[in-house]
């Protein structure tokens, strides 16, 4: 068996024990992150700023196209992020603290507005525990990670992207991608009706369909399913296809699991 085989296969395991056990010592007999049950609301306006920096515990964040720059959530108990405008970068970051009588209802659910035709500079959201959500934005660079969680972005410029997931699915539609790195160690990779001038997929275990929304006949392409299968255009490829060219570059690795490759 091969050796990125057998990688895969301990990464499932370690991804599972960590799984396991997290929610083992987080929801027994009744404790979790605190939080009541209790909704709270907040909102606020916000100054300008060209760089979106995110460092949460566990927060679903969503960001998308609007009028203004706004920012609202919804949370239980203190859950509720902390955030900061200085020097044209916005600042989120999130406290969370442990109670072994705390429920196991926590909850945050974070919304950022954008006016629409702004060129961000730079975008970086992380989360442990909570999936992100792009739509409508326009960035230089932007960077989305979720350990556990689902990574979806729609109708999205960017000239650097990098997405990660340790377990999750990453779903990107309509979307300028530039210079592309996706990561997923657990879950579906679906990126559709996308133009890019780079493209690396690496996945541990889960699908990759990629839908091109240009032609890749220029393109260097190596596709490579250690336990699965290639298909480009709807032929069956067995489990490698390479193909020559220096107008771009595209590469998926999966261990286990499927490539399909659409143009």
């Amino acid at each position: 068996m091969k050796r990125n085989v057998w990688i895969a296969m301990i990464t499932i395991v370690t991804i599972c024990c960590v799984f396991g056990g997290t929610f083992h010592h987080i929801f027994r007999r009744g404790t979790g992150f605190l939080g009541r049950g209790e909704i709270e609301n907040m909102e606020s306006g916000l100054e300008v700023f060209d760089t979106l920096r995110v460092d949460a515990n566990l927060m679903d964040v969503t960001v998308t196209a609007g009028e203004r720059f706004d920012l609202s959530c919804e949370y239980t108990e203190r859950l509720e992020p902390v955030y900061e405008v200085k020097d044209g970068t916005l600042t989120i970051r999130q406290r969370t603290y442990w109670n072994q009588r705390g429920s196991s209802n926590a909850y945050c659910s974070l919304t950022l507005s954008i006016p629409e035709q702004t060129s961000m500079d730079e975008i970086d959201v992380h989360t442990a525990l909570g999936s992100i959500r792009l739509e409508g934005i326009t960035a230089s660079t932007c960077g989305l990670q979720s350990n556990m969680g689902n990574c979806i972005v729609k109708k999205c410029i960017f000239d650097q992207t990098d997405l990660m997931t340790n377990m999750g699915e990453i779903t990107v539609s309509d979307t300028d991608l530039g210079g592309t790195e996706v990561n997923n160690d657990m879950g579906e990779i679906d990126i559709e009706d996308c133009t890019f001038d780079g493209l690396e997929i690496m996945a541990s275990l889960g699908s990759v369909q990629v839908d091109a929304a240009h032609a890749l006949d220029g393109y260097e392409i190596e596709l490579d399913a250690d336990l699965g299968s290639v298909h480009v255009n709807n032929r069956n490829e067995g489990t490698r296809y390479h193909q020559s060219g220096d107008a771009g570059k595209l590469s998926v690795d999966t261990s286990m699991g499927s490539i399909r490759l659409s143009y």
